[in-house]
């Protein structure tokens, strides 16, 4: 490529077509020509030299036709300085112009000398001497490619730039490695290619490609770090080789390749791991102020997630943000301890970005913050789950990250305790639940959702799912909107929030059915007159009203088995499960790892029944729930006094006094049927005993407002479909099977079949089974996980590196797989094998 070509076409043509318009200021006439030479159908050009005021009305009139789309790109040259300071840009008739779209020059990238040695790296040290004489013509510029230099490297290595050569003689394909081999006489050729290219001879008195490469590599890495840090470097370092500053882009276009290029990629990590220790970098550098943007050595990373915590801890959140989408393809990130940290500060900013909007809630009516909540104030507890899953996932030690979880914890309890304290009042105002608008009540949904379905010959699969909060329900309605038709409604639930009430309020007729009977000094849940407290006296309720048409299954056992036993009589299923509730209060830290695997768990359950012959499920839920990290001290709330005849975890049914901590009401205004007067509950998000950090059983909107999903399992409608070659699944780029960490990162990629593809993002599951099928292993950290269902999200033509988390005490053979998310329809495998230093 000659230099005018390069102007034309790197420079200003990029200019013009990124902005629309570009204004090139020449005083010394050097580029007429080349602007000239980009006039075309879609492209017009305007010399201003024969008459500043004509060309100011045709460039005008070359403006409106931009706009109209009549041509694609305006490019103004102008014999003069551009303007020094505002009041030149005030005389000056095409500033205007700047202003709206690029100008030449811009920065002191756009000096001529500049400019030539981007365009021509491979001949840095020559362009140099070239202006220590004088500014060198297009020709002069363009006679540096007629030599033929470096003949040998060239020919043996394939290459025809300097970037090719260097990259060829540190990281070579096989090929070249055998080719140098062969003929060991390009040793001398390249000593001398890397004097002249590099500005630095070679100290080694080795022959082969591999001592040489050792140095190349010090060299190379090492003036990368110096030049991008812009400050003094540590007496201690100074005295280490570096290339020249004239080798300054060569350098980085070097190193920008090796790190971004599949096949140079570990050898780079290889070598940037072993010359950062071995040179004590991190330690030596410690008290650099400045590192500039690149991270060249593991040790920057660090720093960039540092200078991330701070600005977030400084309030300034998009600064923070820009520092992690400029870190997001950075190769430290094939690392999962890495991924791990970054994952887990960017959950704690989208939560402390959420708490910042979502700080001062202010609501006229109950129906109206039920709504609210649904709409956006549960982004809330979304973004609080999500990062509290990634504080589970992260296993390291950063104290300024610690800080920033602690700030963004700090932040969410401020912003629900200011919505929970709004919701009391309404509530102590308007009572519950919400009467009338389009909010359900659960005691409805039978008889507004499932009765009108199996009367219309539909068979429907009812799945009561404990504890499942609304942002859940949202989550497993986005994985299923573009799959089947459906529709989530907002409920209000049946108080006191606790299991047996709730599940008995999904029952058929639990309007006028269900009431509280006081039974030896207790309070006994009831349908109908019979005790209903426990899963088969209400199923034995259901069968009661619906007779053999009934069925029931627990989740896991229609996932697991291949044909569920189920008599063909059968039009309504109650699909079961309890997993969060039972596992929470016996070990409520777990419950983080099990939403994921629930919500799978649901999602294939659904596809599991549509392959039965089931037209409709609904999807409800008995109530929803409250999980902090721990209980803060003093986070307890006094007990009121009074009579009470039952005493849960965050209410009290019976008779007594309110006062500033609790909330008593009576039983009535809040639709509760039963033998006792008041209901109680703490006005704030706190339990009456200690010890708690999973809890429910109160009345607060994460408690209280509840998803019911309609879901058509029988429609026209198809989802995503991949063919099981469209995800390509590598370890290590294919050059070993064998992981040496528990915590290995594979990589996951989707070539993008054309250039207008219909497919859109999709998500699947990623696991590590051993021989038997058994899960060995699962998704650590991903940038793109979703932490509702553990799946990770990917999009066509992208390619991701994912963590996994594979089980301590596992060894041995094991596939990893790449499962469709709602189907479990395997996409993508790979074989590896553990081969752990121990």
């Amino acid at each position: 490529m000659t230099i005018r070509e390069y102007i034309r076409d790197q420079v200003f043509r990029r200019r013009a077509q990124e902005k629309g318009a570009l204004v090139i200021y020449d005083p010394v006439r050097r580029y007429y020509d080349v602007a000239l030479d980009m006039a075309w159908e879609k492209c017009q050009v305007i010399d201003v030299s024969p008459s500043i005021i004509e060309q100011r009305e045709a460039a005008t009139e070359a403006l409106s036709s931009l706009a109209d789309g009549n041509i694609h790109q305006l490019v103004i040259w102008i014999p003069a300085p551009p303007p020094a300071d505002s009041d030149a840009k005030q005389r000056d008739p095409f500033a205007v112009f700047a202003e709206i779209g690029a100008v030449f020059p811009s920065g002191d990238g756009d000096d001529y000398a500049s400019i030539c040695r981007r365009a021509k790296p491979d001949h840095v040290p020559e362009i140099n001497r070239l202006f220590e004489d004088g500014e060198p013509t297009f020709d002069m510029m363009d006679a540096l490619d007629q030599g033929g230099s470096w003949p040998k490297l060239k020919t043996l290595l394939g290459a025809s730039s300097a970037r090719e050569i260097l990259i060829g003689i540190v990281s070579p394909k096989p090929e070249q490695e055998e080719a140098l081999k062969q003929d060991p006489t390009w040793v001398g050729e390249a000593r001398e290619f890397v004097h002249r290219s590099l500005g630095q001879r070679l100290k080694t008195k080795g022959q082969t490609r591999q001592s040489i490469a050792d140095e190349l590599w010090r060299i190379i890495l090492f003036s990368e770090f110096v030049f991008d840090s812009g400050s003094e470097i540590p007496s201690a370092l100074a005295t280490l080789p570096q290339a020249g500053i004239e080798a300054k882009s060569l350098i980085y276009d070097l190193c920008d390749e090796l790190r971004k290029h599949e096949d140079h990629k570990d050898t780079y990590t290889i070598f940037a791991l072993e010359i950062e220790q071995e040179l004590s970098l991190a330690e030596r550098t410690r008290e650099m102020t400045q590192f500039g943007e690149r991270d060249t050595f593991s040790f920057e990373e660090r720093l960039f997630l540092q200078r991330m915590v701070d600005q977030a801890l400084d309030g300034e959140l998009e600064k923070a943000r820009e520092i992690w989408e400029s870190r997001r393809k950075s190769i430290w990130m094939g690392q999962e301890e890495r991924l791990a940290e970054w994952t887990l500060s960017l959950r704690a900013l989208d939560l402390l970005d959420t708490a910042s909007r979502l700080s001062t809630p202010r609501f006229p009516t109950l129906e109206s913050i039920i709504h609210g909540y649904a709409l956006n104030w549960r982004d809330l507890d979304r973004h609080h789950r999500e990062m509290e899953q990634a504080v589970n996932e992260w296993q390291g030690d950063h104290e300024g990250l610690e800080t920033l979880v602690a700030r963004a914890r700090s932040a969410y309890f401020r912003s629900v305790e200011a919505l929970q304290a709004e919701f009391v009042r309404l509530v102590a105002t308007e009572g519950w639940p919400v009467s009338g608008g389009q909010v359900l009540w659960n005691c409805q949904i039978f008889s507004k959702m499932v009765a009108p379905a199996l009367d219309a010959g539909e068979r429907v699969a009812y799945f009561l799912i404990d504890s499942l909060r609304y942002e859940l329900g949202v989550e497993i309605e986005k994985q299923l909107s573009d799959k089947r038709p459906v529709i989530l409604h907002t409920a209000c639930a049946q108080l006191p929030t606790y299991t047996e009430v709730g599940m008995a309020s999904l029952m058929p007729e639990a309007e006028s059915a269900l009431k509280m009977i006081s039974k030896d000094g207790k309070l006994v849940t009831t349908l109908g007159g019979q005790v209903a407290t426990a899963p088969a006296t209400r199923l034995a309720y259901l069968q009661s009203k619906k007779g053999d048409q009934c069925g029931d299954i627990d989740l896991d056992d229609l996932v697991r088995q291949k044909k569920p036993k189920m008599g063909d009589k059968v039009r309504l299923l109650l699909v079961r499960t309890r997993d969060i509730d039972s596992i929470a209060h016996d070990t409520p830290h777990h419950v983080l790892q099990l939403i994921p695997t629930l919500v799978r768990q649901i999602l294939r359950g659904l596809t599991k029944v549509a392959d039965m012959g089931f037209d409709r499920a609904i999807i409800a839920t008995d109530h929803g729930f409250i999980l902090f990290h721990e209980q803060g001290a003093g986070n307890v709330a006094p007990r009121p006094a009074g009579n009470w005849l039952i005493e849960k975890t965050r209410c009290m049914l019976g008779q007594g006094q309110a006062d500033a901590a609790n909330l008593v009401l009576k039983r009535e205004d809040l639709g509760i049927p039963g033998d006792f007067e008041e209901f109680a509950a703490p006005k704030a998000l706190v339990p009456y005993s200690r010890g708690q950090i999973y809890y429910h059983e109160g009345l607060s909107l994460q408690e209280c407002v509840l998803p019911c999903l309609n879901v058509q399992l029988v429609s026209g409608k198809k989802g995503k479909k991949l063919s099981p070659d469209s995800l390509v699944l590598t370890y290590r780029q294919g050059k070993t099977n064998r992981i040496t960490s528990r915590r290995p990162v594979v990589d996951l990629a989707w070539p993008q079949a054309g250039l207008f593809t219909e497919e859109g993002e999709i998500e699947v599951v990623i696991e590590a089974a051993d021989p038997k099928g058994k899960i060995v292993g699962w998704v650590g950290s991903c940038p793109t996980i979703n932490p509702a269902t553990g799946g990770v999200r990917i999009n066509p033509g992208a390619a991701l590196s994912v963590g996994l988390r594979m089980e301590d005490d596992f060894s041995g053979d094991f596939t990893v797989r790449v499962l469709d998310a709602a189907t479990n329809v395997l996409l993508a495998s790979l074989h590896l094998e553990t081969g752990y230093f121990e």
